[in-house]
């Protein structure tokens, strides 16, 4: 679980990184934080898979599970963002905090089980 955070971390202050520079250097903050999501995506995926978990799968099984995983990762997290937010009225930054740290459980549980499963698993669609 340490490592996870690490690489997680990692991801995380690479996103906010290519997100202030480029809003700095005037680009749209929409643009900068798709970027930013995309640099972090992969920081992450590559810190999990060498770093995190030691995986052996292939890397075509491994990215194809991982884009699954980004996908239902930011379903979650608009669902319980929501929820905390719109629903419990609680504030966007205790909100957030929340919905990240259910969310990253969630994707530790999903890339142990499905992702970075070692080579051979049950796991595979």
């Amino acid at each position: 679980m340490f490592k996870f955070i690490i690489s997680g971390g990692s991801a995380t202050v690479v996103h906010l990184s290519f997100l202030s520079l480029l809003v700095w250097i005037g680009v749209d903050p929409l643009v900068s934080t798709s970027v930013g999501v995309l640099a972090g995506a992969v920081v992450n995926y590559l810190l999990q898979y060498y770093y995190t978990f030691n995986a052996d799968v292939k890397h075509n099984k491994s990215v194809r599970n991982y884009m699954i995983t980004v996908c239902f990762s930011f379903g979650s997290n608009f669902i319980l963002f929501a929820i905390f937010h719109n629903l419990l009225g609680l504030d966007v930054l205790v909100s957030q905090l929340l919905t990240s740290a259910l969310v990253a459980v969630q994707n530790y549980i999903i890339y142990k089980k499905f992702v970075f499963l070692r080579e051979g698993g049950i796991y595979e669609i």
